[in-house]
Parts: structure tokens; sequence; C-alpha cells
């Protein structure tokens, strides 16, 4: 499927630790007015894929149709990123010049890489959704990167909690970044009705105090209406 855009109610910038390498697929594909190209590969896993049109004269407009076959999943753009899930051990991506003009394209595969501190932290078990509904934060310690923070307080339920939250993301558009704030509060001892309840979401791997928060969609302070069913909130 393609990259989806994470709900984002606050959304900061961060420190950038990891790398991204392109391992070219296919150059120079030259597509004619209505022509395709169909990339078939066989895949283990999820890859990721990335698209580019390199003719010397622009596209005015979306003139290539991406459609991942086994799913009929279509999108047109210029150039694109999609992660494909593999079908039988294989994945099948057709490429159609739907302008008036020729096409060139090229197609790579992405390589991602994690160099930040959190990153001994994190494992390919993707975790569950959960929600720490905080009353009070009590201790913030973050990694000289500011990759991660072990984090402490009480929930709004009354009880104590530590968590290690991995604000590290090699997806631009999704990183969060809160521990600055939340060590303001402490820092400035700021009344906790100031930003109860503080709302801390994302995917945990792990039980009790060991929990690892990692791809965190969700830090607000304030936020008594956020809407989320009890079985995913921290109790």
């Amino acid at each position: 499927m393609f990259v989806r855009l994470l709900p984002a109610v606050l959304l900061f910038s961060c420190f950038v630790h990891g790398a991204v390498t392109f391992i070219p697929l296919q150059s120079n594909v030259a597509l004619k007015p209505g022509g395709s190209y169909v990339l078939a590969m066989a895949a283990a896993g999820q890859v990721e894929i990335s698209w580019e049109t390199v003719q010397p004269k622009p596209c005015n407009s979306e003139c290539v149709q991406v459609t991942y076959l086994p799913t009929k999943l279509v999108f047109a753009a210029r150039s694109g990123l999609g992660r494909y899930t593999p079908v039988d051990g294989k994945i099948s991506v057709e490429f159609r010049n739907i302008s008036s003009e020729p096409v060139t394209i090229n197609i790579s595969k992405l390589q991602r890489t994690c160099d930040a501190e959190a990153c001994r932290f994190l494992s390919s078990e993707k975790g569950r959704v959960l929600v720490y509904k905080v009353d009070e934060f009590k201790s913030i310690a973050t990694s000289k990167d500011e990759s991660y923070s072990d984090v402490t307080g009480i929930t709004t339920l009354g009880r104590p909690f530590r968590v290690r939250v991995v604000w590290w993301t090699d997806n631009k558009m999704a990183r969060f970044h809160c521990a600055q704030f939340i060590q303001r509060y402490l820092s400035n001892h700021t009344p906790r009705d100031q930003y109860r309840p503080y709302i801390l979401a994302g995917m945990a791997v792990g039980e009790g105090n060991g929990i690892v928060l990692k791809s965190i969609n969700a830090c607000v302070p304030s936020a008594p209406n956020f809407g989320v069913t009890d079985a995913i909130v921290f109790k």
C-alpha cells in the first residue's frame, strides 16, 4: 500500500538519525502515451519502491498511473513512493503513461537504516496501539541525540507509569518530538492543570514499566475529549 500520513495533532521537526539508500531497479524506462511497464519481483516481505519521471520536458500534470496489480490499488502522479506487501512471494506494479507526451521513469528500491541511539530499542515487532492519558509528569530523561526519552508520571486513573518513548522515525511527515515540552513543564514546575490530560499515543511493545512506545502519532496537552476506546488506554 502507499505511504499513509499519520494523523498529527502536534507535529514538530526533530533530528534525523538515519539514511535512505536508493537501489536502482530499472532506469530510463521509456513510456509512449498509453504505454505501460510492469515491474515484477520476488519479495519475502514488504518492499518500499520509489519512482520519478526524468524526461527533459517535465510533466505538466499527473502523468504516470501506478497500479499494484494484486490489489488493483491505483495512484497517479509525476513521482511517488509506495510500500508494497507481496502476494504469494511476489510484487507486481504497473506504471502507465496517462499523458499525451512520452515519459521516462527511473524506479528504485529504498533501503532504510537507523543510527540513532533509539535504534537498539526498535524491533520488527509491530506492537499494539496504546494511549497514555497523563495526569502529571514526574520525570523525563532524554538521550543525547534526542531520539528517545524515559518518561515517568501518573495517569488520569492514578496509576504510576514508566515508559520509553522513541521519537525517532525516518518518515519526515510523521516526526514527533515532544520531549522539550515535557521537560519544560518539569523545569518550570508547571501546574498539572495547565496540561492534563496529556495524550501520548503510539505503538507499544512490552508490558508494564518495560513498555517501549514507538511510531508516535499523538502528543498533545489539555485534551479531555481525545476520542479513544478504553481498550487501548494504559491502565
